[in-house]
Formats: C-alpha cells, structure tokens, sequence
C-alpha cells in the first residue's frame, strides 16, 4: 500500500501543510490497518503513525479532471480537497460550498488516493515530488 498526495505548488507553504494534513486524514478514515499500534514512551505515548509510504506530489502540467480520471480508473480510494473547505471552519458550511458540484465548478487544491504500490505508481508516477 502507499498514499499519493498531489498539491497545487502555489500554495504557500502553510496552506500546502494544511492540505496535505486534511486530505491524508480524510483517506485514512477507516482505514486502521495503514496505522502502527501507539508506542509507550517515559511516562507519555507516541500516537500511531503510517506504515505505508506518503508521496506528495505537485500537480505541475495535470488537470484536476484528469487526475480525478486516472484515481477513478485504477479503482484508487481518492479524496478531492478543495478551497471551499480550507476556507471555513464550519463543516457545514462546507458540505453547502461542495455538495452536488462538479470539480470544474470548486477550486481544487489537492488530490489524494491510496492503494496498491503499482495503482498509485501508475496513478501519480509522471509529476513530480513537491519539495
């Protein structure tokens, strides 16, 4: 398994942060067994961290439609982060900002997706690492 992680490299670096935290939890909602146990430390614990590598990736010369395509066509658990939801603090009001709209009508930021090593190869394996 592995975690793709793609982001519009103009965000600032507080705001790619942001994303790539909020897409990485969304993608892992549910999924447990990418998780380690909690380690105890001296009188504290070390919360479960991935097993599993996390690329992040800039969206460079791809769309957003085209990426969503590609996660879609390798049967990839994905998520689509959005301006709308990094920009309020009320879920709400975010489910009212996205609900029912197509991506060409939300200002996408990032895109994530999970999978098998080679899906996520084939997925994100031509853009490269944000650095």
């Amino acid at each position: 398994m592995k975690v793709a992680i793609i982001l519009d490299d103009t965000l600032g670096p507080g705001l790619l942060a942001n994303s790539a935290a909020c897409i990485a939890s969304g993608l892992f909602n549910g999924a447990e067994d990418v998780l380690g146990p909690e380690i105890e430390g001296y009188f504290f614990k070390y919360i479960p961290i991935t097993k599993i590598p996390i690329l992040i990736m800039k969206q460079h010369n791809r769309t957003w439609p085209e990426l969503l395509k590609r996660a879609k066509k390798f049967n990839l658990k994905y998520m689509v982060f959005t301006t709308e939801g990094q920009s309020t603090t009320s879920y709400e009001e975010y489910i009212e900002r996205v609900k029912g709209k197509p991506i060409e009508e939300v200002k996408v930021i990032g895109i994530g997706a999970i999978g098998q090593d080679s899906d996520i190869q084939r997925f994100c394996g031509d853009l490269p690492l944000l650095k």
